[in-house]
């Protein structure tokens, strides 16, 4: 299966499992391009209680401009790096002000797509997942913003390699109109199953086209994704130790997210004695 057709088929089946997202909030461009500064490197949380307690205190955006950055930086100090993050707030806000004389990015919709991309990634720390953020969400153009769980979980399927910049590598392969949804599902799916650490392999529905799973299973094995049989095998672990298990599909997949199992494979019929 081509990269195309794959996450096609990753986007139909997330669809399956978690049903249509409910759509990110939509608002003012600018809320979003502030609101996405907070988010960096920050917890949703981390950033709400953040975007609140800005707008407690600054109510408009010109209040924010005309106040000093520590001002803004108190303010903002749940969502972490908050002295950084209040520069480039500030920076942003007077670049509107100096070049269009008003605190709005509406401006950018009246602009061909690629030259809206490359004014918003020349504000200082603003990368393509925060401008394509603002894109998608802001003005409803094709972007696909890619965070560290679209990251994680695309190189685990395979549809990134190592050297490749994301964003360029996966937007040709998200299904025209689907970017949305298979954005905020993805981001699911890494939050809730595809985790950094100790994946919940055995809850995700995707696990016979992730190569993390199925590098760690013998080709033999690897019908048990589907029909839910259950068959002695051979654990190989990462220490030199070879353990043999009785494993239906639930099992291979808990044992294929264990940082401590290098490979599965086959074994003969195991006595209950045998069998764990």
């Amino acid at each position: 299966m081509d990269k195309r057709k794959k996450l096609a088929e990753v986007g139909l089946r997330l669809a399956r499992a978690f049903g249509t997202p409910p759509r990110r909030p939509e608002g003012d461009p600018l809320d979003l391009l502030i609101g996405t500064i907070l988010s960096q490197n920050t917890s949703d949380l981390n950033r709400d209680r953040a975007y609140a307690e800005l707008r407690k205190h600054f109510p408009r955006w010109e209040d924010v401009l005309a106040a000093p950055v520590e001002e803004i930086a108190r303010a903002i100090r749940g969502a972490g790096l908050h002295r950084q993050r209040a520069a480039r707030i500030k920076a942003v806000l007077e670049r509107l002000a100096e070049e269009r004389g008003e605190l709005s990015l509406e401006f950018l919709s009246r602009l061909p797509k690629e030259e809206a991309e490359r004014w918003l990634l020349s504000l200082p720390g603003v990368g393509r997942k925060t401008a394509y953020v603002v894109l998608l969400f802001g003005f409803g153009w094709p972007f696909f913003p890619v965070d560290t769980h679209i990251l994680r979980v695309s190189r685990r399927l395979g549809l990134l390699e190592g050297g490749e910049e994301p964003h360029r590598a996966l937007a040709p392969l998200v299904p025209p109109g689907r970017e949305a949804e298979l954005h905020l599902n993805l981001i699911r799916l890494g939050r809730e199953v595809c985790r950094a650490r100790r994946p919940r392999c055995q809850a995700c529905p995707l696990p016979d086209l992730c190569g993390y799973v199925l590098s760690k299973l013998d080709p033999a094995l690897r019908a048990r994704l589907s029909d839910g049989g259950s068959q002695a095998v051979l654990v190989r672990c990462t220490d030199g130790r070879v353990e043999a298990v009785q494993g239906d599909r639930e099992k291979l997949l808990a044992l294929t997210a264990d940082p401590g199992v290098r490979y599965l494979e086959p074994s003969r019929k195991l006595s209950p004695k045998e069998a764990r």
